[in-house]
């Protein structure tokens, strides 16, 4: 008898050691508290509310108020509304829990420039998209607009052809299907219309900002009928020290999908073997590795920036080198831009004196010039000084 009782005891001991080693994800909960501001502490109304590591999860009433059912005890909460901080909450076994959301005040105090003015971004009602220099690509072209490729939504930005370092992007803000599809944005830098982004050094530009919408844009009447870009560039350092700075970019272009061009011996075997119509001109090149390179960009930039919250400076100097596929092809720039701003002390008045100089030399390709090196005779000679009866100008059949 005081053998069974042993037994009992020790299968009770047993079972109640196995409940206490129950893993605590076993244990659900419903789960339902409130999302507030932490300045007005009102609740916001949209907040959501996720299960970390699930798709489960919820969004707050017109109270802040939420419910949560089936909620692992140890779960963690994981809570975002649009300009807050986001938050993670363990639950910790709890089946109240209320949240207080604080402003992201870097997001909320971002200022965008909307043509007749700026206004902060939490404010914008406006079609207007802002790409401020935190998001920028880094790109090794001449042309700063494809730092912002892909960046706005509804904003096409192409470039045909890359490997010409005088080729401009193309960019289409109202929609490709319109009947002005091919007229580009007006462009605006520092509040000057008629901008061109292939002379603005890309290292001084602080923010982009796209006017989409005819309201926005309505301030530069129908120069901005296919939309705007305004470019804000940089301004001095207020912390009352003398700031310096140096970029540089060495970048390479290759062409991409390069034709396997016939040797000379190829094309007479088979224009001119047979009764063949072909012409031997008796040398044996490549046409289109003649006119072709790889490319070469190098761009470099010292700038100086100081100044306090009264007056400051920042000024910059920039030297762009840029050879293209095309063995023609080419720019060379010298480049500065100075940009001086002075408060008066009672805050009155505000002098902004901008001044960028750019002088540039550029050598323009030839497009046509592939493809008259891709039909060309490989047995036509390259030119021979001595022998200008071999020389061709590819005008007609050779």
């Amino acid at each position: 008898m005081r053998r069974r009782i042993d037994k009992l005891h020790f299968l009770l001991l047993l079972c109640a050691l196995w409940a206490f080693a129950l893993p605590s994800s076993a244990q659900t909960l419903n789960v339902k508290g409130t999302v507030t501001d932490a300045a007005t502490q009102e609740g916001l109304i949209g907040a959501n509310i996720k299960i970390k590591g699930t798709t489960r999860g919820t969004i707050t009433d017109f109270d802040g108020n939420f419910v949560l059912e089936n909620v692992n005890s140890d779960a963690v909460l994981e809570v975002t509304s649009v300009g807050y901080k986001s938050q993670e909450v363990p639950v910790n076994g709890r089946t109240q829990i209320n949240i207080v959301m604080k402003e992201d005040a870097e997001q909320l105090a971002e200022v965008v420039v909307i043509g007749y003015g700026t206004m902060d971004k939490k404010e914008l009602t406006s079609a207007i998209s802002h790409v401020s220099e935190k998001d920028f690509l880094s790109i090794s072209s001449v042309d700063p607009s494809m730092m912002i490729q892909g960046k706005v939504p509804g904003v096409s930005i192409t470039n045909t052809g890359a490997g010409d370092p005088n080729n401009q992007a193309s960019i289409q803000i109202r929609g490709v299907s319109s009947r002005s599809a091919g007229v580009g944005p007006l462009i605006v830098i520092d509040g000057v219309p008629g901008g061109n982004l292939t002379n603005l050094n890309a290292n001084d530009i602080a923010s982009f900002d796209i006017l989409k919408d005819g309201a926005a844009s309505a301030i530069y009447g129908t120069r901005g009928s296919n939309g705007v870009i305004l470019i804000t560039t940089k301004k001095g350092q207020k912390d009352g020290a003398m700031h310096t700075s140096y970029s540089g970019t060495f970048a390479f272009d290759v062409m991409m999908k390069e034709l396997d061009m016939l040797s000379a011996q190829e094309y007479r075997d088979l224009r001119l073997g047979s009764g063949g119509t072909g012409v031997d001109l008796g040398a044996n090149e490549d046409w289109l590795d003649a006119v072709s390179r790889t490319g070469f960009t190098m761009q470099h930039t010292l700038t100086l920036s100081g100044g306090n919250e009264k007056s400051n400076y920042r000024v910059s100097a920039d030297y762009r080198d840029a050879k293209g596929i095309d063995i023609r092809s080419g720019r060379e720039e010298y480049g500065a831009r100075a940009s001086i701003n002075h408060t008066t002390s009672s805050g009155l008045f505000s002098f902004n004196v901008n001044v960028a100089p750019r002088i540039a030399y550029r050598n323009n390709s030839d497009w046509n010039a592939f493809r008259n090196a891709i039909e060309a005779n490989p047995t036509t000679p390259f030119m021979d000084p001595d022998d200008s009866s071999k020389y061709y100008n590819f005008q007609g059949q050779v």
